[in-house]
């Protein structure tokens, strides 16, 4: 009865891991987009290194005549560039172009057109980020110049990026985390049907299968580091996925701007507000990256919180490569 007992409970265990490794092999394996291109002489298909990687990203850039800073559009899980907002930002990059600016947008590892990877959420993005500042360092552009909007785990690797990187002279978030470990436990049931204790296996799983602890990526302290900064953080009312609370937090820690905007999906604020979000990201990084550009501040029909505001090189050295 003991050795029915013993193997009972070591096939459990088996099934348990079995179990805990597939749903970690699939929370980090990203989806890859296919890519919908952007077409005309006005973009240049670059490709560079994440920093202090050897893995390669591939990005489009689009270049302003004589503009004095760049902006960095930074997708979410499952994305590419070109599709950072849940539909084509082509009018976004028409409305920074416009203000002065810049832009480059970049497919993050194991997305669009760049290397494979494991999914960290954020914890080995940040080093995309980084890396497309250092092709932009490389361009010309001066440090303060930069800014960098992300999506979702775009936005947390944004967070992330900037602490690292002073050169980063002003950020927008849009439906970032706060708390990877929060989404999960609210989310995992739902999204696997299976129960909430194989989460604690599969977190173990995954730590393995990506050599990071994907709990201890904390955007919320970040922020705080981030006071300062010029910080705008945008998110959906209803978003479903990453509840408001999370932009709220982040907005509370790093004292800075939030605009809550309506909206039933995650990321639906681009959707949702057209050309109000235009004006409002053209303008915010056409004021704090010091563009000399016609500036018109919207009329927001939206809640918008104000908190006080205090305010490539290529791969080991090697020269960004056109593709």
């Amino acid at each position: 009865m003991t050795v029915i007992l013993a193997g009972v409970c070591g096939l459990v265990a088996l099934t348990y891991v079995v179990i805990a490794v597939v749903v970690a092999h699939l929370f980090t394996t990203p989806r890859r987009m296919p890519y919908a291109a952007h077409e005309g002489a006005s973009y240049e298909r670059v490709k560079f290194c994440a920093r202090g990687e050897s893995l390669q990203l591939v990005a489009s850039y689009r270049r302003t005549l004589d503009a004095r800073g760049a902006v960095i559009l930074a997708h979410g899980r499952d994305s590419c560039r070109g599709e950072e907002l849940r539909g084509t930002t082509q009018s976004l990059v028409r409305e920074l172009t416009s203000r002065g600016l810049s832009v480059i947008m970049v497919d993050l590892r194991g997305h669009g057109e760049s290397d494979r990877a494991r999914l960290t959420f954020g914890r080995r993005e940040q080093r995309d980020i980084l890396g497309a500042v250092d092709f932009l360092r490389h361009r010309g552009y001066q440090p303060g110049r930069i800014g960098v909007l992300g999506a979702s785990m775009g936005g947390v690797s944004a967070i992330a990026a900037a602490v690292e990187e002073h050169a980063i002279g002003a950020l927008i978030t849009d439906s970032a985390f706060a708390s990877l470990e929060e989404v999960l436990h609210a989310q995992f049931t739902r999204l696997t049907r299976l129960p909430s204790f194989v989460l604690g296996g599969a977190l173990i799983a995954a730590r393995l299968l990506t050599g990071e602890d994907l709990l201890r990526h904390a955007p919320g302290h970040n922020m705080r580091r981030l006071r300062g900064r010029p910080t705008l953080v945008i998110h959906a009312e209803h978003d479903p996925f990453v509840p408001v609370q999370h932009a709220r937090d982040l907005a509370a820690a790093g004292a800075c701007d939030s605009w809550i905007t309506p909206g039933t999906r995650h990321l639906a604020s681009f959707s949702v507000t057209g050309p109000e979000y235009l004006a409002l990201v053209g303008d915010f990084f056409a004021r704090h990256l010091s563009v000399d550009a016609p500036v018109q501040a919207p009329v927001s029909r939206w809640t918008r919180t104000v908190m006080p505001l205090q305010f490539t090189v290529g791969c080991h050295g090697q020269s960004a490569t056109p593709l």
